[in-house]
């Protein structure tokens, strides 16, 4: 076993690369420190990789701890469904949006959550290591989107089940900006200025619209603390959307 110890938070990206350099297998599996792999999964993603040549990655469903449902697959980001993420319409038009909570077919899919990820090296030697420019969140999109881009499928096998505690590494609010920062570097790495100036002030506008509502959710009793917690995030999001990512 070897051991890389860093001496300061060099992101996720970048440890994960870290990781990745130090391996000689074949396959290359992706896995956060807060999570389960249930019975059989690592076997059936290795097998699916082995039985399809032009797989690239594969990946499972992601449970909670209660056993129920988190995440899925999702397709690459466009302006109408980062409208209903942001809006959060989406959860009231579809069950689990946007994670495709009761698909159960094995198919090639736009890109899956790296929280348990398994990669073809030969794949990886063709299109890079993660960019490490993403901090954290983004990064395996961007890099599942270079795989497809390269002729590569990814494919979810949704009977390959791994809990995820999620969320332990930073509150909601500060994993909101570096979320949307995530999502503004995807649009001007693979969409062009156009559509990433277009996310940018929508994401811009959501936030000023909240700033408002929160803004007099402050003086009610009761919702001081969480109202000054939402600002503050808010206004981050505000200017991030107007900084160079």
């Amino acid at each position: 076993m070897q051991i890389i110890q860093n001496d300061h938070n060099v992101g996720l990206s970048r440890a994960s690369n870290q990781g990745m350099v130090a391996t000689k297998g074949r396959y290359v599996l992706l896995l956060n420190d807060d999570t389960l792999v249930n019975g059989p999964s690592l076997g059936a993603m290795i097998e699916l990789l082995d039985t399809r040549p032009e797989a690239g990655a594969v990946g499972g469903r992601l449970l909670n701890p209660d056993g129920s449902f988190q995440a899925g697959y999702a397709n690459f980001s466009s302006l109408r469904e980062e409208f209903l993420i942001a809006t959060r319409f989406g959860e009231l038009l579809w069950d689990g949006y946007p994670s495709h909570a009761g698909d159960n077919q094995v198919k090639p899919v736009g890109w899956l959550s790296s929280a348990c990820l398994l990669l073809r090296r030969s794949a990886l030697d063709e299109v890079g290591l993660l960019d490490e420019e993403y901090f954290i969140y983004g990064d395996e999109a961007d890099l599942q989107y270079r795989l497809q881009k390269a002729g590569w499928l990814v494919y979810y096998l949704p009977s390959a089940t791994t809990i995820h505690y999620g969320g332990r590494s930073m509150n909601r609010w500060s994993r909101r900006k570096m979320v949307y920062r995530g999502k503004m570097l995807f649009f001007k790495k693979n969409y062009g200025p156009f559509r990433t100036a277009a996310l940018r002030a929508m994401l811009a506008g959501l936030s000023l619209a909240k700033i408002v509502i929160w803004g007099v959710a402050f003086a009610l009793p009761g919702w001081r603390e969480r109202a000054q917690k939402e600002l503050r995030s808010n206004l981050d999001v505000v200017k991030l959307c107007w900084k160079l990512v």
